[in-house]
């Protein structure tokens, strides 16, 4: 049954979806995929639990709509809370830290939403942390109200979490695996589930430099872990330690490396936090039961792929900081420079180009396209390259009325690097038969075919399409 059409997004908000993962263990993994709900995080959940709460005793006066809203978070809480508020046109200021994604800062951006910084190593007591901020805008705010979550105690948001768990699961459920932030999460699920389930077992998971579970305070070595929502360098009161029966540590590049292979092998489009739980999950030591009993484990996915775009789901970001494991690093590098085997553009043996002048008719330049079966043809104008032609934007034009068939092709034609006649394109690339297949591919992810000249551009020598790439390495046998 679908559902039903609703006045806002507070009311879609749960009802996650639970997949069954494919693990190479004896242990049932089962994942709450919290990034389905409406923002991509199971933050909403709490978002609109407190704005609830908030306007319960701060009622929304249309008339004066100046609340203000500041919200220390490092991102998702944020984003939800923009979201889900959207419509009460509420100010609302964002405090996150250095690590926070780019994709992230442009979503909260977007939302309207506006933003300051605080350093990812800073104590909360700090004056420059993102809490102390918070609590000084207040008091310079009159309408100003400050959304905390770690010192949150009513955890309520969340038992609704922990019952779609029991009905999912039908009670059989021996471990819970949760990401560790504020504590907030781990501790509404727990509540509620221990109360259900006495036996089950409540594993809190943190980045490695993070303190939550260590027995004794210490100052962490780095603050600066790359894994975002999850851990901190102190213990927040949103946090009952109490329900927590085991806490497991993981790296940043098991996080990272984790979340890419569940998206390239299962197609869970999980970000890097819920790759560390799964890491956690994965690695975990389950006491060896020679009975029948097969041992069921949720885990907590939080997080979205779609919001680490510029961090986690980029090739050269996880090589810039190391957090490509032995195996991802060995399956990238395959794919983007060593099925090439040092071959270049010269090897892919292509046919002599077929250029037309700049001066030449628009129904020549179809004709000459339909006969050879090409899709383009670039523009040679005194020897020299200038633009190309397009098969599909020639077909548009022409059923637009925007160009005759008598016009020349110089009107209509896409020009390289200068202004003028025709459509002007970005900066020029030189493709020559000298470079290599690598290269050509990283090309192609952003361009659709390649013109080929010498290196000083002077003679067209033939066109590339990524067709021509997969062509070669089929015939080697590199695929």
């Amino acid at each position: 049954m679908l559902p039903p059409i609703t006045d806002s997004l507070f009311e879609s908000i749960g009802s996650t979806p639970m997949v069954k993962l494919n693990t190479e263990s004896k242990v049932n993994l089962l994942a709450k995929l919290e990034f389905t709900n409406p923002t991509g995080s199971g933050k909403d959940r709490l978002a609109k639990y407190i704005l609830d709460q908030h306007e319960k005793t701060n009622p929304f006066d249309s008339k004066q709509p100046k609340n203000t809203l500041i919200i220390p978070t490092t991102g998702n809480l944020g984003i939800s809370i923009a979201t889900l508020g959207a419509k009460r046109k509420y100010r609302i200021i964002a405090i996150l830290p250095e690590r926070t994604s780019n994709d992230r800062i442009a979503l909260l951006k977007a939302l309207g939403v506006e933003i300051l910084r605080a350093p990812n190593e800073v104590r909360p007591e700090a004056p420059e942390s993102a809490f102390s901020v918070a609590a000084k805008l207040a008091e310079q705010l009159k309408d100003a109200v400050v959304m905390d979550e770690t010192k949150l105690r009513d955890l309520t948001a969340y038992h609704d979490l922990a019952e779609e768990i029991l009905q999912q699961t039908k009670l059989a459920i021996d471990y819970v695996f949760v990401g560790v932030e504020s504590g907030a999460t781990l501790t509404g699920i727990a509540q509620y589930l221990k109360k259900k389930i006495p036996g089950v077992k409540v594993i809190g998971v943190e980045p490695t430099e993070s303190i939550l579970g260590d027995t004794e305070y210490h100052h962490t070595t780095r603050s600066d872990w790359k894994i975002e929502d999850l851990g901190t360098n102190f213990i927040p009161s949103s946090l009952d330690k109490s329900l927590v029966d085991e806490w497991i540590k993981v790296s940043d590049q098991e996080a990272y490396s984790t979340a890419r292979r569940l998206i390239k092998d299962q197609g869970i489009l999980c970000g890097p936090s819920s790759g560390a739980v799964i890491a956690a999950a994965a690695h975990h030591n389950y006491p060896s039961d020679h009975t029948t009993h097969t041992i069921q484990s949720v885990v907590i996915l939080n997080d979205s792929a779609k919001n680490y775009t510029s961090t986690l789901l980029s090739d050269d970001w996880l090589f810039e900081n190391d957090l490509a494991d032995d195996l991802i690093t060995r399956e990238l590098e395959y794919v983007s420079q060593n099925r090439y085997r040092a071959a270049s553009v010269e090897d892919l043996q292509l046919p002599a180009a077929v250029t037309i002048s700049p001066l030449s008719s628009v129904a020549h330049a179809m004709d000459l396209m339909l006969e050879r079966e090409y899709s383009q043809l670039p523009v040679i104008d005194h020897r020299k390259l200038v633009g190309y032609i397009s098969m599909a934007s020639l077909q548009d034009r022409l059923e637009r009325g925007t160009v005759q068939l008598n016009d020349t092709v110089q009107s209509c034609m896409f020009v390289f690097n200068r202004k003028g006649a025709g459509v002007s394109l970005n900066k020029y690339e030189v493709i020559t038969p000298d470079t290599s297949l690598a290269d050509l591919a990283k090309f192609f992810e952003k361009n659709s075919f390649a013109v080929i000249t010498d290196a000083n551009r002077k003679w067209c020598l033939g066109v590339a399409t990524k067709y021509d790439l997969i062509s070669f390495l089929h015939r080697r046998q590199f695929l």
